[in-house]
């Protein structure tokens, strides 16, 4: 690492202040306790339970009461209590149905929960590349402030040209402005952050990354992956539940039953009770609910293909993208582990030892390297980030 970058960053970190979080995990266990979303996904998740079990409930009982006012049939009047069931079959498809779609609220839970505190690092790992810009930008405006003020001060002396002192101001100015973007970036970054924690303040100032590594071949880390992942998960409960909705719609073609107690009295007659069978054949009702439900089942089973392959070819991509990051990461490393190639610069050129148009065209080179390290570094750890999302 720079040595300047070293020195800023210690200085940085011991200015921290009270409020603010000093690790990215401390950043997302606060986001999990205080996110909204996650917070209304468990009310909403816990009225689905509810909901599933409802569905196992019998029908309501009907109580009827009927009265004639014929004076020849004595004014009879008659009640009748009864109670309805589905064919037996279908309360045992149905409470296995239930077992599932409650088990299954989990895996719905975990992708919401896994979507934002993905969302929420991602924006952290990007803070900290922001932080370290801000740093580098910081070195580069004092450089160039100083290099000002000293052509300034030869130009009065007649030892430089106006010239050479206004490319010295355009590169103060042009890094001055860039310092500005750089801060405005971090505070919308820092504005996401607080929005994904219920609006409560958040203030990440770090300047190094979270430690994450992979060591594991890749086959190994893409079946680890798929076993966790919450979407794969739900897919492949979705496939189930699907098996078990159609064994249910099976079983409600079959008759349905009802039994009650009637009771009949009139003023002439004798009272008279009794029992009350009845049987409800579903000749229309059900008319090609099977054939639906057969299709969504074998929707299921296609849509759990399709998203093991999407989620595996987007893990190759990430896993290639990442080695070839690794590569460029540890050659610039090599590079910047030597002394700060501007202030060699710097020296030569106080020293007049080069001219500002080489200074310039020199030092530019130097800097855009040093910003293409610095962004092959934020794509590196974002996208180890990616690869290990389903150990959040």
């Amino acid at each position: 690492m720079m040595n300047k970058i070293i020195l800023l960053s210690m200085i940085l970190v011991l200015s921290l202040s009270a409020r603010a979080q000093n690790t990215v995990q401390e950043v997302l266990s606060t986001i999990e306790k205080n996110n909204p979303a996650l917070k209304a996904n468990e009310q909403f998740f816990e009225a689905q339970k509810l909901a599933f079990k409802a569905q196992t409930n019998l029908a309501n009982p009907e109580f009827e009461w009927e009265k004639s006012f014929s004076s020849e049939e004595g004014k009879p009047y008659e009640i009748l209590l009864s109670q309805s069931f589905d064919f037996p079959t279908s309360y045992l498809y149905k409470n296995q149905l239930k077992k599932e779609q409650i088990a299954n609220t989990e895996n719905y839970k975990a992708k919401s929960r896994q979507e934002i505190l993905l969302e929420a690092k991602l924006l952290c790992i990007r803070l900290i590349y922001y932080n370290k810009q801000q740093v580098e930008l910081n070195a580069r405006l004092n450089n160039a402030e100083k290099l000002n003020e000293l052509f300034q001060k030869r130009l009065e002396e007649g030892d430089a040209t106006i010239l050479e002192a206004n490319k010295i101001k355009m590169l103060r100015l042009n890094t001055a402005n860039q310092l500005k973007m750089i801060e405005s970036k971090t505070s919308n970054l820092t504005d996401d952050l607080i929005t994904l924690n219920g609006g409560k303040e958040i203030d990440l100032r770090l300047l190094e990354y979270p430690l994450m590594s992979i060591d594991k071949q890749m086959q190994e880390l893409l079946l680890e992956s798929l076993q966790a992942d919450p979407q794969m998960k739900l897919l492949s409960a979705n496939e189930k539940i699907a098996a078990k909705e159609t064994s249910l719609v099976k079983s409600n073609s079959l008759p349905k039953l009802s039994i009650g107690y009637r009771y009949l009295n009139s003023d002439i007659m004798k009272q008279a009770n009794g029992m009350k069978l009845g049987l409800s054949i579903p000749l229309w009702e059900n008319k090609n609910k099977v054939k639906r439900a057969k299709l969504l089942e074998q929707f299921s089973k296609e849509e759990f293909l399709i998203g093991k392959m999407e989620l595996e070819n987007k893990f190759l991509k990430l896993f290639r993208n990442f080695l070839n990051l690794e590569k460029s990461l540890k050659e610039y490393e090599s590079i910047f582990t030597e002394k700060r190639y501007d202030t060699l610069l710097q020296k030569a050129l106080n020293h007049s030892e080069i001219s500002v148009i080489e200074y310039l065209t020199e030092n530019i080179y130097y800097y855009e390297s040093v910003d293409t390290y610095l962004e092959v570094e934020h794509e590196y750890y974002k996208t180890i980030t990616e690869l290990l999302k389903y150990k959040l």
